[in-house]
């Protein structure tokens, strides 16, 4: 809504809700113990009887709302320009199970076989074997049955999650033998996640004895073919078997322990407010050939969270004075005296007293400054050399502050067993310097290619570490210095030294305006970019790309257009893989693929047409490997996940 000359409101409205069921079935090769003699590097055997199969069948109902108002004003003066904008985004996600009639997860087992695989080369044995121990008949690990059933779970997760923003800047341009705009604003962002879960197990009994999966099985999904070149997997019915529990409760058992804690596990809050100002100034020299962008952003950033608090020392009777009480002083150390008895009756109790609900609370602020520097010089008509230096920051997800914490036993001394556990949300987000340096050559109207560089310094990098308790590490989480200060705290930090990255970028579109005329209306463009790390291996960035790449043409006609793109990906280095026998320098990867899209427009009239989106038209897959310096080819592969090419067609339409 126009309200003067020079201002106007907008407000706007998105509202979207998704509901979605998703199915996934799979068994479970596991040799469980293989003997020394027994494997190569192409086949492994497990020790006779000591492998076993599971087969899994999961169900999940997925139900998500999200709405979002918002309300802009602009000031568009002939002195000031000025905008000020507030934001609401409000989303729910449900993820149902046995509210709607079957249960998340059917687990099914066969113990006491023997599995061996042989022939094995990147993406699977060639051959997989499956004998009974005890008999040595061959089993068919693809038939349902096959298997007992021995459990079903529910897991009903529930994430709130709410983004506030509000932001103003305001502008004015001075109009002087050397021209410069000063520019200033601020910006508040407040993020709240609320998340509750948490696996509840039934285990199931049957009727007495071995009771077979075969009654529950799913006609529908068990017809799907394998990938990777197996047979149809049979599966189970998770709606069948919720029906067989809802007729025979006696059948199943569950531990109201275990429920509850998985309960509080998964019980987590966490919030963030950034709230930042800045102050920017831009300038020209030389008849704007030079031009020079330079600014600071200071932001404060405040974190709330809470988790899970394990605290064993809550059952411990205490004095007045809240020293732990001792049943027998005559023996060494401290014999606590016990609230509750430790005895299987009591063990639900006694988890309600020490293991408690958003009992951990984490208060978390810092403040950062943001200098950069832009700048940008004419050389001749068509080319440009432009130079940046910046700073940036990495934060840590919102898990760093609402992981929880487990304290030790302070009756007993510290030990390998007995010490602090938490996330340590004093942690400081990384930091990094980065410099840069582009030439760019424009092609009049048509087009523009484009050669770039960077240099990175990063510092601050996050990684494991154990060390003793200090008071002020102490002091986040509202623990006594005098009561846990002599014990250790495995916890994560700030890596010393810094990563260098170091990368080339080029770019290149253009319209083929040149071509004859049956040919006109084509364009193409072109981007590549390579890189590199220079540091610490431990500290290296989950998802760092060395290669990557897109290209593409289109064609544009009056009444209809038609795009081709490919994007590549080269292989991306994720999170490090450590434990014992894991080489340094182990890491999970995702590998690379290439996407194609085809899309096109056809107008049947000025303002209505038909569309076409063919996204992943050539069906790439996403594989996940395990790599190591020294890892075999053919050992290095874990997981494809197979999207499928998605092709929306539609009409559309301006009105």
């Amino acid at each position: 809504y126009r309200l003067s000359a020079h201002d106007r409101v907008t407000l706007g409205f998105q509202y979207s809700s998704f509901d979605g069921r998703f199915i996934v079935s799979n068994v479970t090769f596991n040799t469980v113990r293989v003997l020394p003699t027994d494997f190569t590097p192409f086949s492994t055997r497990s020790a006779t009887g000591a492998g076993t199969l599971t087969s899994a069948h999961q169900e999940r109902q997925r139900f998500n709302r999200t709405f979002m108002p918002t309300l802009v004003w602009r000031h568009d003066g002939p002195t000031w320009k000025s905008d000020l904008g507030l934001g609401h985004s409000q989303q729910s996600d449900f993820n149902r199970d046995m509210d709607q009639g079957f249960f998340r997860v059917v687990t099914a087992q066969r113990t006491g076989v023997t599995i061996a695989f042989d022939d094995i080369f990147y993406l699977r044995p060639q051959k997989i074997n499956v004998t009974d121990g005890a008999t040595g008949a061959v089993i068919d690990p693809f038939n349902l049955g096959t298997y007992s059933i021995t459990q079903a779970t529910r897991q009903a997760d529930r994430t709130f999650d709410l983004q506030r923003t509000a932001y103003g800047n305001l502008r004015r341009d001075f109009h002087t033998a050397i021209p410069f705009t000063l520019k200033g604003g601020f910006d508040l962002r407040q993020s709240l996640r609320d998340f509750r879960g948490g696996t509840l197990t039934f285990a199931y009994a049957g009727s007495g004895g071995r009771t077979p999966a075969t009654p529950f099985l799913d006609p529908i999904y068990s017809q799907r073919v394998l990938p990777y070149g197996f047979p149809a997997l049979q599966t189970i019915s998770n709606r069948k078997f919720y029906e067989h529990y809802v007729a025979n409760p006696a059948q199943f058992t569950t531990n109201d322990n275990t429920n509850y804690r998985n309960q509080v596990a998964g019980s987590r809050l966490s919030e963030e407010i950034v709230s930042s100002l800045y102050l920017r100034g831009d300038v020209a020299f030389f008849e704007r050939r030079l031009k020079l962008v330079g600014g600071v952003r200071a932001e404060q950033t405040n974190v709330h969270a809470q988790g899970p608090r394990n605290d064993p020392t809550l059952n411990f009777q205490r004095d007045a004075q809240g020293r732990i009480l001792d049943g027998n002083p005559a023996l060494a150390g401290v014999q606590p005296v016990l609230v509750l008895p430790a005895t299987a009756a009591n063990t639900l109790a006694i988890s309600q007293l020490t293991f408690l609900d958003r009992a951990t609370r984490v208060e978390k602020e810092y403040l950062r400054f943001f200098p950069s520097l832009n700048a940008s010089y004419t050389l001749r008509e068509n080319w440009v050399l432009r130079g940046a230096y910046f700073q940036s920051v990495g934060r840590p997800d919102f898990t760093q502050y609402t992981g929880g914490i487990t304290l030790p036993d302070t009756s007993q001394l510290p030990s390998a067993t007995n010490f602090i556990t938490v996330n340590n949300a004093a942690i400081k987000a990384w930091n990094s310097n980065t410099f840069s340096l582009r030439l760019e050559r424009y092609f009049a109207g048509v087009g523009q290619v484009s050669l770039g560089g960077f240099r990175r310094q990063v510092r601050d990098f996050f990684g494991a570490t154990t060390f003793q308790a200090t008071p002020e590490f102490l002091a986040i989480y509202n623990l006594d210095a005098s009561l846990y200060g002599a014990f250790d705290v495995a916890t994560q930090k700030n890596l010393d030294g810094t990563v260098r990255m170091e990368g080339l970028d080029f770019s290149y579109k253009q319209a083929l305006t040149f071509l004859p005329s049956w040919a006109r209306g084509v364009q193409v463009f072109a981007n590549a970019s390579a890189q590199r790390l220079l540091g610490d291996e431990t500290a290296s960035l989950n998802g760092f790309i060395a290669r990557s790449g897109s290209w593409g043409v289109s064609l544009t006609r009056p009444k209809w257009n038609a795009r081709v793109n490919w994007n590549y990906r080269g292989r991306q280095r994720n999170a490090p893989v450590t434990g014992i026998g894991i080489e340094p320098g182990t890491f999970n990867y995702s590998s690379k693929r290439l996407y194609v899209d085809v899309l096109g427009e056809y107008y049947f009239w000025k303002r209505v047409g038909l569309f076409a989106n063919l996204r992943n038209f050539n069906d790439a897959t996403e594989d996940t490997e395990i790599l190591g310096p020294h890892t075999p080819a053919h050992a290095q592969f874990r997981q494809r996940i197979d999207y499928a090419a998605l092709w929306t067609i539609g009409v559309k339409g301006t009105f």
